[in-house]
């Protein structure tokens, strides 16, 4: 980190002071992270774990919201990609059901991510615990971590990838030894998720993606069809349309399409149908949410 941070101070320093000032314009603006990797158009990702650090006899512990949340957020954030403060989510959930719901409840949880201004979601527990007994008649004890988590796109609630990792620390003090193994089986964990997190939000340019319409408003399935029939015949890049359910005048539909969902809402946005149009009102990178409005 040291070595980062004293490479952007020296290249800073043969800047003039206008070149300096664009340089910490473009920082702010969050397009490079501290280590000088770019940010543009990753995801912000909000960690977290429900983390205990366990007593010698397996019947007393205490929450330690920081250890292994911090090691995954550090190895996220050295990929460029933005993180939601966790205390910020703490201070937002009651600590007694919202983290268990977070926990279990995949919907539950990407709604909570969509609040925070987060496209994923990772969400796990970190435990560690004495071994046993004493090493070899010392004041040493083998200490047991074990970090679990599940990798949830928010706009869809998709799991898009899980891990466990597990480290072995000896050490005098339980406590210690218990946060250098979290430290240590969260960089494991870090270390599996990250390519898989990659390949969930990094498409190729021109490489076809998944799309979920949600559509709401709908007066009949006549409309539905009109729909339908624009998205098969009328849109470039569009290579196949699946509808998923159509109840209560609302209906989803997955696409796959070859370009940005922006570009596709402002296609949608453009479009005039028989009797009424069609209004985006939510766009994420894998979500649009629609509304069909009645022509005057």
């Amino acid at each position: 980190m040291k070595k980062h941070v004293t490479i952007i101070v020296r290249a800073a320093s043969s800047f003039t002071a206008s070149g300096l000032l664009v340089l910490l314009g473009v920082l702010a603006a969050g397009s490079i992270s501290a280590e000088g990797v770019s940010t543009h158009g990753k995801p912000t990702v909000m960690v977290v774990l429900q983390e205990k650090v366990m007593g010698v006899f397996g019947t007393t512990g205490w929450e330690v919201p920081t250890q292994a949340e911090l090691t995954v957020m550090d190895q996220i954030q050295q990929q460029g990609f933005p993180v939601v403060d966790p205390a910020t989510v703490r201070r937002n959930i009651v600590q007694s059901k919202g983290l268990r719901m977070l926990e279990a409840d995949n919907v539950g949880a990407a709604a909570v991510g969509l609040q925070h201004g987060a496209q994923i979601s990772i969400l796990g527990t970190a435990i560690s615990k004495p071994a046993g007994a004493k090493l070899f008649e010392t004041q040493m004890q083998s200490i047991q971590a074990t970090v679990t988590a599940r990798v949830i796109q928010n706009d869809t609630g998709e799991v898009v990838a899980t891990g466990s990792a597990t480290a072995a620390v000896a050490h005098i003090d339980e406590v210690r030894g218990g946060a250098l193994a979290l430290e240590e089986a969260a960089q494991k964990l870090a270390a599996q998720l990250l390519p898989k997190i990659i390949a969930a939000t990094e498409k190729p340019q021109g490489e076809s993606r998944m799309i979920t319409l949600n559509i709401t408003g709908l007066k009949s399935y006549r409309h539905l069809d009109y729909i339908l029939y624009f998205f098969e015949e009328k849109v470039t890049g569009i290579a196949e349309v699946y509808l998923r359910s159509f109840s209560n005048n609302v209906a989803e539909v997955s696409l796959m399409y070859a370009d940005q969902p922006a570009v596709l809402a402002r296609i949608i946005a453009k479009e005039s149908f028989r009797g009424f149009r069609l209004e985006p009102t939510n766009v994420t990178e894998n979500r649009i949410d629609i509304s069909a409005i009645g022509n005057d």
